[in-house]
């Protein structure tokens, strides 16, 4: 039989790969929707230099050919506008990426350094660690939290780095910077914690009647 950790993992693996396909979707369906909104736009082209066309004809009706010309230009101009949209919003999206994706870095690299400040030892080998940390920094992503989460990615390094960090500590701290980048604070705030005793019971159990007044 095993273990709830295997399931757990086996658990955010799934829903990191889910995540993973939905951004991807996400993605594909919007180049699909720029791609048709553009051939749209080039029959609507067509459309309104044929209408110009017509209504340069000797026998051309000049208010019917003008009425249709407004019409397929206006059209077309509706095409070109909410094409423009899906574009910026595009490029807003990768801007927002691109900013997550330095902020999850710059939250491992400072998770890091405490970690090797707090292994101690000579100061070459604190220096090759930072060198090693920052290699391997380079080398991660970061740009989907999903499909691999950031605590899971620092922890990754610091064992393969050799780190014998506390772990109840350094969990604290990818708490704290998972949360932060989250929602999209700086780096290294701290996440709000619950204070103060905390009461646990069982789903099925009844609530705790409230206290009487004695007054």
């Amino acid at each position: 039989m095993r273990d709830d950790t295997a399931i757990l993992a086996e658990t955010a693996e799934r829903e990191g790969r889910a995540g993973a396909a939905t951004s991807e979707g996400m993605r594909r369906r919007l180049e699909r929707q720029l791609q048709v909104l553009g051939a749209l736009a080039e029959i609507g082209l067509e459309l309104a230099q044929a209408v110009e066309a017509r209504g340069k004809a000797p026998d051309a009706d000049p208010d019917a050919a003008a009425l249709a010309f407004s019409r397929v230009a206006r059209a077309v101009r509706q095409t070109v506008m909410l094409q423009a949209r899906l574009i910026e919003a595009q490029e807003d999206r990768k801007t927002a990426q691109a900013g997550r994706k330095a902020a999850a870095r710059a939250s491992a690299a400072r998770v890091l350094r405490e970690v090797i400040e707090d292994e101690g030892g000579d100061q070459e080998r604190a220096e090759r660690l930072a060198a090693e940390a920052a290699e391997r920094l380079e080398q991660e992503d970061f740009g989907d939290l999903q499909s691999r989460p950031f605590g899971e990615t620092v922890a990754g390094i610091c064992r393969d780095l050799g780190l014998s960090p506390d772990w109840l500590c350094l969990t604290e701290d990818l708490f704290d910077a998972e949360a932060a980048l989250a929602a999209g604070g700086p780096a290294g705030a701290p996440a709000e914690r619950p204070q103060g005793p905390q009461q646990v019971r069982w789903l099925d159990s009844d609530p705790p009647a409230p206290a009487s007044d004695s007054s």
